[in-house]
């Protein structure tokens, strides 16, 4: 069953203290290890597995019942989106939230009537952004002067229609901050191709070679990985995939289902960081296929794919994207696809096996080769 994920807004108007507030714990972050003295131990687990000990980006609301109410509708996966101004200014998913008067003294102090900002959330994969209200508000059904007040949920049914017509908030907010309008996804579409996925045997080897590099790969780029339910069982070298990978995927209704057929897929929260089709046994069109489908399906989606081949199929793969059902504006495929070789793949593993890698998510980009 799809998790339902909320929208909430939050209100950033309180002059010089909140913006104070925003620099010290949304822009600057904070450490797992200054907070550690004011949670309770399960709660740096999840932040410590949530941010892989990473530094974490932290809101919260003063007490009062509206307040309160908000809050406690709050949970992990859910989108919160700051307003400044007339303008969406961040967005993040919600990582873990707690109320702590302690820590929320330590981080922002108290407010004039001497309240601390106790309802606290955790954000991850926090984003920047810079859109107008006025281009948002037509998409969640709001008129074009509508704005937020004080920290509030949207609408469940708004929420939903959004997710469902359009995908993932941070992907869409992306986008209409570059001035696109934000394309509307055929759900119909969707089943008819879950239906007519292909039944590919995998040829062992260097597929599933490829595989659990990109799954290490992927733990030291500090993601979670996920691989088809019929391969997890698989193993190389020794190495049991199961034991590295998400054992279920999280559904939710802005991402589409038939993701999870592809190859090696890289998350973040709930959100797609990377999805990866490796071509051993099966035509390069075969799975340039698979990702035109699932870009179909998530037309505003801003996350890269990866065709994963021996080099001399190289040449094969970017004749295809140049295919006039691949090359067209709408699906952008020579843009959204890069090419990785299996000895690309193989010397980025090796070089960052034996060290402390400091891997982003998006590495792999500049890594792979594009259609010129």
């Amino acid at each position: 069953m799809n998790k339902l994920r909320k929208i909430f807004f939050v209100v950033a108007s309180g002059g010089h203290e909140t913006d104070k507030h925003y620099y010290d714990t949304i822009i600057k972050k904070r450490t797992i290890e200054e907070s550690a003295k004011f949670l309770a131990p399960q709660e740096i687990t999840i932040l410590k597995n949530n941010y892989y000990s990473g530094p974490f980006a932290v809101w919260g609301a003063v007490p009062g019942s509206g307040n309160m109410r908000t809050w406690e509708g709050m949970e992990a996966g859910d989108y919160v989106l700051i307003y400044k101004s007339g303008r969406i200014i961040f967005a993040a998913e919600v990582a873990l939230k707690t109320r702590n008067p302690q820590m929320a003294e330590y981080l922002w102090g108290k407010d004039q009537d001497g309240r601390t900002w106790e309802y606290m959330y955790f954000l991850v994969n926090p984003q920047e952004t810079n859109v107008s209200m006025a281009k948002l508000n037509p998409y969640l059904g709001y008129a074009e002067k509508y704005f937020p007040r004080g920290f509030m949920a949207i609408d469940q049914t708004k929420a939903n229609d959004l997710l469902n017509g359009y995908g993932d908030v941070l992907s869409a907010l992306q986008k209409i901050g570059e001035g696109k309008n934000l394309e509307k996804i055929n759900k119909k579409t969707e089943q008819e191709i879950v239906e007519l996925e292909e039944k590919i045997e995998r040829a062992p080897t260097e597929h599933d070679e490829m595989q659990w590099r990109l799954i290490r790969l992927g733990k030291r780029a500090k993601v979670d990985v996920w691989v088809p339910q019929n391969d997890q069982g698989k193993s190389y070298e020794g190495h049991n995939f199961r034991e590295e990978v998400l054992s279920d995927f999280q559904e939710t209704l802005d991402v589409p289902i038939y993701v999870k057929n592809i190859d090696v897929v890289w998350k973040y929260g709930y959100s797609i960081k990377s999805a990866f089709e490796i071509e051993h046994s099966t035509s390069v069109y075969s799975g340039i296929l698979r990702l035109s489908d699932l870009r179909a399906l998530t037309p505003n989606s801003s996350y890269p794919l990866f065709i994963v081949a021996d080099r001399s199929r190289r040449n094969k793969v970017f004749s295809e994207l140049k295919r006039p059902t691949f090359d067209n504006p709408y699906l952008n495929l020579k843009e959204a696809i890069g090419f990785l070789s299996y000895d690309k793949v193989r010397e980025l593993d090796e070089q960052t096996k034996d060290q402390n890698a400091n891997l982003s998510s998006d590495f792999l980009v500049k890594e792979s080769e594009r259609v010129t």
